[in-house]
């Protein structure tokens, strides 16, 4: 079925509404051929033409092969049926539901294949665009990390430098690392090249907020609540953490970050406030994409997001089920 298609005309072709249309245009055929007795009355040809018009509409949308035949036959063994008792000719019955009906539907039905064969073509190319996409990602951005990674180990192994500023660059180096080894998870999820775990494997938000505040964050972590919870649950959960200490790194330098995690039977509420940024600091440009982004991974969990400015900061408040989470 072509992407073109209007919602009725999607209706029509999931449901059984073609075949009663194909119902419809074997009685229009009967009717027709039983009134074709020597002569053929000029009502009767357009009784034919609006039955081949309704046949090639259900040929197109129908997708029960067995369905339509199983029509057509009962339609030619009525027209002969209906010959014998009328007396008219059981051969003009079955020419008239072959032309009116069974020739259209076939070439709806070519139609239909056409319109699948044109969708395999553009899903295709969509899968090659994306192959493309992910090779240069691939390419780009992992020469990139791989150069950072570098640059950053030979700081650490550098001895003029003092211990503080080594294992800085000893952290430089691991977090490139991690990300090359993320980039090409997501790389083979782009190519199709199976499903990946999306996020870290064993998720420490107590290691991320360590993390933050070694690369010089304010940031403090309160827990209400059990820590123990499923998998998925725990991998949106630390998804949000990150994406709000990266936000107030980003937006709000020098200001303090609260993670406060609160749970209970029903949910988990994650809530990251920060206080009003250092305006002596340069602040980065925003583009609203990890934001996006994060609305699109709580609505796979089930949860729900909220943000806005608080107190001259701002606080983002993450809500996830405790149940089964994508």
């Amino acid at each position: 079925m072509s992407g073109h298609d209007s919602q009725p005309t999607r209706v029509l072709a999931a449901g059984v509404y073609p075949q009663v249309w194909l119902v419809a245009s074997v009685m229009l055929s009967l009717g027709a051929g039983q009134s074709m007795k020597g002569v053929v009355p000029p009502w009767t040809v357009a009784l034919c033409v609006v039955a081949a018009a309704v046949a090639g509409v259900a040929g197109r949308r129908a997708r029960d092969v067995g369905g339509a035949a199983a029509i057509l036959g009962a339609g030619a063994v009525s027209g002969i049926a209906l010959s014998a008792v009328t007396g008219s000719s059981w051969s003009v019955a079955l020419l008239v539901i072959g032309l009116a009906c069974g020739a259209p539907w076939l070439g709806g039905r070519y139609l239909h294949q056409q319109d699948e064969l044109a969708d395999e073509a553009a899903q295709r190319a969509r899968l090659q665009e994306r192959s493309r996409i992910a090779q240069d990602m691939h390419d780009s951005l992992g020469h990139e990390l791989n150069l950072l990674a570098l640059r950053a180990g030979a700081m650490e192994m550098d001895t003029t430098l003092t211990t503080t500023h080594q294992a800085a660059a000893s952290a430089l180096r691991a977090g490139a690392s991690s990300a090359i080894t993320q980039l090409a998870a997501v790389i083979g999820m782009l190519r199709g090249d199976g499903p990946v775990a999306w996020g870290p494997s064993s998720p420490d938000i107590a290691d991320l907020i360590r993390r933050a505040a070694e690369a010089g964050m304010d940031v403090t972590l309160e827990r209400n609540g059990p820590e123990d919870t499923a998998l998925p649950v725990a991998r949106c959960i630390h998804r949000v953490v990150q994406e709000g200490i990266t936000n107030a790194a980003r937006h709000a330098p020098g200001s303090a970050v609260t993670v406060t995690i609160d749970r209970s039977a029903e949910e988990t509420q994650v809530t990251v406030t920060n206080t009003p940024p250092d305006t002596t600091l340069r602040r980065s440009p925003g583009s609203r994409t990890g934001f996006v982004a994060l609305q699109e991974r709580l609505r796979a969990c089930g949860g729900t997001l909220s943000a806005g400015p608080h107190h001259g900061g701002f606080r983002l408040i993450a809500r996830v089920p405790c149940g089964d989470a994508g």
